[in-house]
């Protein structure tokens, strides 16, 4: 059943005709979401082909658990400060350059990778590729929210998910046989031809439309970032999003480090429970998606939350490979359930702030917890070993749970501001 009212602000022309998927009755899909997904999941696959195996490659090269997480780091740093500028810039003028220039960015960057020889040459592309990734993350979750209809922005979300979690998972079964058949460096190549190819698919088919009004036309850079963020119900979604980064941090750097030294996985073994995790979690983010449409997203984020932080901490205590499958696809179960409800709930203050902005305030507080998450559990591996960081890092997210509950339950203070201004209703 549609919903009572659809509003739109992703184009500035009239839409796009609606392609129905028979897999999920009722779903409206147009053809600009077609084309986004396919490309972001061709391109997605392809950093999956290398970040697992990132920091096997810099341990050889002479890294540190320290300088492991600084790798990471880097590219949260530069993703961290581009996210926002380029979702504020994309909701004015459009965000089709900004999603190819990133990818275009993601391809050099791959070919860059071969020709590093030194930890620090990999910490310099990491940054280069974080400009890249911060093109394309906020600006390719601000055209999906812009052409969510109002009432199927959790499903929207899980579909985006969707793609994302298993280009992920695809990525580094793939990248592994790769890598234990060819060599790191075909997973290199690998990660440059796909980014290249979504780029072009971007440019050949994916429509130039700028959005339409938002609130935030009519307000300058900062004013626009400070009333998003005078919002306690936002800062509660991005300070739950970071925490969530934090508890990411251990299984996106230091588990294929602790799977080859410890259990002595290989190539293949280390992609396998990277799948588990993301594949789970892409068969799920639709189903949860539904779930936040329906039901509260304050206590789906409440149960999905502690539920990752009890396993990354039992990572912890792992002894065994399988053990590790078993907790990844545990992982991947609790992060479906945040993923749709969390970003629907910063929909809602992008509806009137400019989506484009709100989704990069919004991947910035992610990058902002890689970027604390990186270095601070690389010092704790560095002080009480790989298993003690896993543990602790559990302890801190579910502390940060209960710091951030009192904001995710606060009203939107402009959440009827859309509709009290004509000008937004109408369009221009």
């Amino acid at each position: 059943m549609e919903p009572p009212e659809r509003i739109t602000t992703s184009i500035s022309q009239p839409e796009p005709p609606i392609v129905s998927m028979e897999a999920m009755p009722g779903l409206p899909i147009s053809f600009p979401v077609i084309v986004l997904l396919v490309s972001f999941f061709i391109s997605i696959v392809g950093i999956g082909f290398v970040v697992p195996f990132l920091p096997i490659y810099a341990t050889e090269l002479g890294a540190t658990g320290f300088a492991l997480g600084f790798i990471m780091a880097a590219f949260s740093l530069s993703s961290g400060i581009t996210q926002p500028l380029a979702g504020y810039f994309s909701d004015r003028l459009g965000r089709k350059f900004f999603l190819a220039a990133g990818l275009a960015v993601y391809s050099v960057g791959g070919f860059l990778y071969v020709l590093g020889s030194s930890v620090t040459d990999i910490v310099l592309v990491r940054f280069l590729q974080g400009v890249g990734g911060g093109f394309v993350f906020s600006v390719s979750l601000a055209y999906m929210a812009d052409l969510a209809p109002k009432g199927y922005e959790g499903r929207y979300m899980g579909l985006y998910n969707v793609t994302l979690f298993s280009g992920f998972g695809l990525g580094p079964l793939l990248g592994g046989a790769l890598k234990d058949t060819f060599g790191i460096n075909m997973a290199f190549y690998g990660m440059c031809a796909s980014s290249a190819m979504a780029c072009i698919l971007i440019l050949l088919f994916l429509p130039d439309n700028r959005p339409q009004y938002t609130q935030s036309d009519d307000q300058r850079f900062f004013t626009v970032f400070r009333a998003i963020i005078s919002e306690k119900r936002t800062c509660g979604v991005m300070l739950i999003r970071l925490g969530v980064m934090l508890s990411m941090i251990p299984s996106f750097i230091f588990l294929p480090v602790l799977l080859a030294q410890s259990m002595g996985a290989s190539g293949v073994q280390i992609g396998l429970v990277i799948t588990v995790r993301t594949v789970v979690s892409a068969i799920f983010q639709y189903p949860f998606g539904w779930v936040a449409d329906h039901y509260s997203r304050v206590a789906i984020t409440i149960v999905s939350v502690i539920g990752m932080a009890s396993v990354v901490s039992l990572m912890g205590i792992a002894s065994q490979y399988w053990h590790m499958l078993l907790l990844s696809g545990l992982l991947g179960i609790n992060e479906a359930l945040f993923m749709p409800a969390n970003t629907a709930m910063m929909m809602d203050g992008g509806r009137s702030h400019g989506m484009g902005a709100t989704m990069g305030l919004l991947n910035t507080s992610m990058q902002l917890g890689v970027f604390i998450g990186s270095l601070g559990a690389g010092m704790l591996v560095d002080s009480i070993g790989f298993r003690g960081a896993f543990i602790s890092v559990g302890v801190i997210v579910t502390l940060m749970m209960g710091v951030s509950l009192p904001m995710l339950n606060a009203p939107l203070q402009n959440a009827n501001a859309r509709l009290n201004n004509p000008r937004i209703q109408e369009g221009r």
